[in-house]
């Protein structure tokens, strides 16, 4: 029974590194260096909504 427990938990850890190598190649396809590597990436999506406080011009204090 341990056995097959221990497989199992094998195969999940498998699975994971797969995913997680897939992922990893997928976002380095989509996205450029620049992106990934800057600090503020999301935010010039975030002011075209008008989602971010700075953006809006007051302050909330």
């Amino acid at each position: 029974m341990w056995v097959l427990l221990e497989y199992a938990a094998w195969a999940v850890s498998a699975a994971l590194l797969l995913w997680m190598v897939m992922d990893a190649v997928r976002v380095n396809r989509e996205f450029d260096e620049e992106t990934l590597m800057s600090s503020r990436e999301g935010i010039d999506e975030l002011l075209e909504h008008g989602d971010v406080p700075e953006a809006r011009g007051g302050t909330t204090r």
